[in-house]
């Protein structure tokens, strides 16, 4: 591939067609003339405070037009972004990821910087005042002089530096990256390049082709992989992005409505939404005219759940889409009644473009049909390696045998898979202690750990089960110093305050022991079974 950047999806666009709406968000437009032109003034601003080319910069920003400005400014400067997540992380964690991360530069609004001020501790706060803030809004109330260098970006500033003047990147330079939960209870940040996230990018517009005239809604965070498609696909055809907000997305009623008011044509999702719709979101059948297309992944999607979506979007398409965010989206399978899949799971399917998947066996094999093994993954599509942990990052790649003929390395996703009949991929489960609900992934030992922090639990134990829908449950098995000055509540509090919502148990039992196997180690299936028994 050529070196064609992210930022030059939105480049071309606004180029051949600056008055369409690029963004919509609570009844207000930006152009793509518009979106560019905000984005350089970030960059320009950054550019002021000192960010030169294969810098970082962190983005701590709500979902909204300023985030995407953001993230473009970024890019233009030909550094990488890493977006914070401010609606489900606890301060603490957003804190933890700037001070890994090491970045100088700081993106966010005067509420946001707030909220870090106000929940960061002597060293953090120290930390945080060595920064290089820029602020898109708000901030009066701040002294500029508690910090290292703190400006302000107006939207009627001029442009001060021409992008075409500027030392562009290469597509092997980094674009962004996310954090993800660490089995070491420090995040982990998976760096994307410009090629990788392009290659995903570029699929998705051959394969699904989407129209300018189109509008997608972006539901995912900004700091999840989902987003993605979300932001990058619709302004690489020069459609419409339509924010909405969290508050929207977590009401099913609202959530249809406004799908149906802003005549949404893509929605790219985890199933466990659809779930909230099909139960509360008062949706006749055929309700939703204007969707086009419909996109699961992030989750196992379960047959009953996609039967029942099929039957209220008669009239769209359906796809079931399989990745890590250290792969992107990596297989596809598209999705029809005729398929007749009821009890079976829901295949994810076959390698998207310029992708190599494969299951290998335990003893080091390519599986055959029918046969288990871990998912591989390799190609243009599959991340640079983990920020700053050269190690972690070796560890997670296996050389491949000459004789294979797919190239150098593999990436292990930890999933265990096989090739169906059909010659599809089909998931059956992790080989280690991680999850993935609500598109999260989740290292089951990050809980672990926090557990084990509190004064009053002696010993702890996470475990996965799923209730009768097949969502995933966190159950926390707990051993305490005094059981009369613990409670359920204030345990959830605690891990509340240090880990994200969505991380935090929702079955919580205490032992006076915990089952143990032959080699005294916990009986973790035991524990599942005890959970199983209360629900």
């Amino acid at each position: 591939m050529s070196d064609f950047l992210l930022q030059h999806y939105l480049l071309r666009s606004a180029e051949r067609c600056p008055d369409q709406t690029a963004l919509r968000f609570e009844g207000r437009e930006l152009s793509y003339g518009e979106l560019l032109r905000r984005s350089i003034q970030i960059s320009d601003a950054l550019i002021d405070t000192g960010m030169e080319p294969g810098e970082t910069a962190a983005i701590c920003l709500d979902k909204s037009p300023q985030a995407v400005c953001a993230m473009f400014g970024v890019l233009f400067t030909a550094g990488a972004y890493i977006p914070l997540d401010t609606s489900y992380s606890p301060v603490h964690r957003m804190l933890t990821i700037l001070e890994q991360s090491g970045t100088r530069f700081l993106v966010t609004d005067g509420a946001n910087l707030l909220k870090l001020l106000q929940g960061a501790n002597p060293e953090q706060l120290e930390r945080l005042r060595l920064l290089h803030i820029l602020l898109v809004e708000g901030g009066a109330e701040l002294d500029d002089a508690d910090f290292g260098m703190i400006v302000q970006a107006a939207p009627d500033q001029p442009l001060r530096h021409l992008y075409k003047g500027r030392r562009q990147p290469i597509s092997e330079d980094l674009a962004y990256i996310l954090y993800t939960s660490g089995s070491t209870g420090v995040p982990k940040g998976v760096m994307i390049t410009h090629l990788n996230a392009r290659t995903f990018i570029d699929w998705c517009c051959g394969y699904f082709k989407p129209e300018g005239h189109e509008r997608f809604a972006a539901i995912a965070p900004f700091h999840f992989d989902l987003s993605v498609f979300d932001i990058f696909v619709p302004i690489a055809v020069g459609a419409t992005l339509v924010l909405l907000s969290a508050e929207v997305i977590q009401h099913p009623a609202r959530f249809t409505t406004a799908i149906e008011q802003g005549e949404i044509s893509w929605v790219y999702s985890v199933p466990s939404l659809w779930a909230a719709v099909v139960q509360y979101g008062r949706l006749p059948a055929g309700g939703l005219p204007s969707l086009r297309g419909v996109l699961f992944a992030g989750e196992v999607l379960q047959p009953k759940l996609l039967h029942q979506v099929m039957e209220l979007l008669p009239e769209a398409d359906f796809y079931n889409l399989y990745g890590l965010i250290e792969t992107n989206v990596c297989t596809y399978y598209p999705l029809s009644e005729q398929d007749g899949i009821r009890d079976t799971p829901v295949p994810i399917g076959y390698p998207c473009g310029n992708t190599g998947v494969v299951v290998v066996t335990a003893d080091g094999r390519i599986a055959g049909a029918g046969e288990e093994g871990e998912l591989c993954v390799r190609g243009s599509i599959v991340m640079k390696g983990y920020y700053r942990n050269p190690l972690l990052t070796e560890q997670s790649f296996r050389s491949i045998p000459p004789n294979w003929g797919l190239g150098d390395k593999l990436y292990c996703t930890g999933d265990m898979a096989m090739v169906n009949e059909d010659g599809a991929l089909v998931l059956i489960g992790r080989k280690d202690a991680l999850i993935k609900r609500s598109g999260f992934r989740i290292e089951l030992p990050e809980i672990e750990r926090v557990l084990h922090d509190m004064e009053n639990i002696l010993d702890a134990a996470v475990v996965d089960i799923q209730d009768g829908e097949g969502y995933p449950l966190i159950c926390a098995a707990v051993i305490v110093h005094e059981a009369g000055s613990f409670t359920v509540l204030g345990l959830k509090q605690a891990v509340g305050k240090l880990l994200p919502r969505y991380m935090i148990p929702d079955m919580v039992h205490v032992f006076d022991r915990f089952p143990t196997g032959g080699s005294g180690k916990v009986d973790r299936q035991q524990l599942k079974h005890e959970f199983r028994k209360r629900l």
